[in-house]
């Protein structure tokens, strides 16, 4: 009966995602949220599971270029086409390193650089109009309240080991860093991943929605609009929720990300004379509800979370004293080490360890490291590590100049949440962890959200 049931909802999956291109991306967003707690209560926690979500959008991008072969349209071309053309053809080229443990090494690469960035595509087109887009936003804004709720749940039934309070069985569970902070020794920080697999996992995708949050508070919204209202007491709660679901995570590295991104949020507005952050900034009014829905929060969350918040604000000094030290002594031994061509593509991809023979190559006791920046060098070796930040450079240098140019005001905000979004995770990928973008849920946000963000120009002469 269940696998009867199983095969139903397939097929009115694929019929759905077949009809309408826009109802994968739904649907796909959904199962972001669903795929871990399935994976969670099947026996063994297997990871075949998350090759669901990679049908579900091979699904989507089928019906989508169905959608445009059947009427003609031409597809957007991105203004950094050139440079990624570059990178997508030497990625490809590089899974036949002769240095490369293997094909499927390359293969499981060639997932995390290239297989979720057509998402871009579905991003550009998704929305036909700016109520569309907010409405979607809004949404999934709204999603950090129960996303957070869960995790206090979690925080308080820990110990009880319960699998739906816990991350997945071969996630870390614990921060040990925390048994090294003076008054609190002998005492870990359980890493908390809501409804994801893992606490990295669930930040990542509250830093997304935090500062949607932040560019939907300083937006007006349609006047008189019947499809989108604007809601600034539910905004706010949603924004301080991503927040303190951060915090209560247990990640620091989101923490002092999310922290240093709000900064350049409300710099980087007034710098470009966002009349609207002007605005917020002179009104007392929103000041006063801002703090008091701070004091509000923060309140029962410092007695409640006390030991997490003060673990995360101990992560600023952290990164000072060690994290930057421990970055450039890897990207220094990296390029020490490294080869021109380098090993391969995917030959030190998040998820090899499941190929077989694994075991053997990362027994060689070749020279790895646990940063991004490593991980490339590793992999594409010089020439492709100066290709993929060229790439990377360009896009951040077109996104601002995007954000600068743009003239509705609206959009703007929300662009440029978008956009410190995406650059704090590639500096997170850098300088901190490669699994960063090894991390599918991560690269289906990160890649879908560059696209609506090159398509807010095109919504901004729509119904004018």
């Amino acid at each position: 009966m269940i696998y009867l049931l199983g095969i139903i909802t397939l097929v009115v999956l694929v019929v759905a995602i077949l009809s309408r291109w826009r109802w994968g991306v739904f649907i796909v967003f959904a199962w972001l949220l669903l795929e871990d707690l399935i994976r969670r209560f099947i026996p063994g926690q297997p990871p075949q599971t998350m090759l669901v979500k990679d049908i579900l959008i091979a699904l989507t991008f089928f019906s989508f270029l169905l959608y445009f072969f059947f009427r003609n349209k031409k597809i957007w071309k991105p203004p950094f086409w050139g440079i990624l053309l570059i990178f997508v053809v030497l990625s490809i080229i590089n899974v036949f390193n002769p240095n490369s443990p293997g094909l499927l090494f390359g293969l499981v690469g060639l997932r995390g650089y290239l297989w979720y960035l057509p998402l871009m595509f579905l991003g550009y087109y998704m929305f036909d109009s700016r109520e569309r887009l907010l409405k979607f936003c809004q949404i999934l804004v709204y999603l950090s309240i129960p996303l957070f709720l869960f995790t206090v749940f979690q925080h308080f039934f820990y110990d009880t080991g319960w699998t739906l309070v816990r991350s997945l069985a071969d996630a870390t569970q614990t921060h040990s860093f925390g048994s090294a902070i003076g008054q609190f020794e002998g005492k870990d920080i359980p890493l908390l991943p809501s409804v994801f697999g893992t606490s990295h996992r669930y930040s990542r995708f509250s830093m997304l929605l935090f500062f949607l949050g932040l560019g939907l508070l300083a937006t007006k919204y349609p006047i008189n609009s019947l499809f989108v209202r604007k809601n600034n007491k539910l905004l706010l709660a949603s924004i301080f929720s991503s927040f303190l679901g951060i915090i209560i995570s247990g990640v620091r590295s989101s923490f002092v990300l999310t922290s240093a991104g709000s900064i350049l949020f409300f710099l980087f507005a007034v710098y470009v004379n966002n009349a609207k952050i002007r605005y917020l900034w002179k009104n007392n009014r929103a000041w006063i509800f801002s703090l008091k829905t701070m004091i509000l929060l923060a309140l029962p969350a410092s007695f409640l979370f006390g030991y997490s918040i003060f673990f995360q604000l101990s992560s600023f000094s952290t990164a000072l004293g060690q994290r930057i030290s421990w970055s450039f002594k890897e990207s220094y031994s990296a390029l020490l080490n490294a080869k021109f061509f380098g090993y391969g593509t995917g030959s030190l991809s998040q998820g090899i360890n499941y190929i077989a023979g694994s075991a053997e190559w990362l027994g060689r006791g070749l020279v790895r490291s646990e940063a991004g920046f490593g991980k490339v060098v590793f992999e594409l070796g010089i020439a492709g590590t100066i290709i993929f930040y060229l790439f990377w450079i360009y896009l951040f240098y077109l996104m601002a100049k995007e954000v600068k140019s743009l003239k509705n005001l609206d959009l703007r905000n929300l662009g440029l949440g978008i956009f410190i979004f995406s650059f704090l995770i590639l500096f997170w990928f850098t300088f901190v962890h490669s699994q960063v973008l090894g991390d599918a849920t991560t690269l289906v946000i990160l890649w879908f959200f560059v696209g609506v963000f090159f398509g807010l120009r095109k919504l901004a002469t729509v119904n004018q």
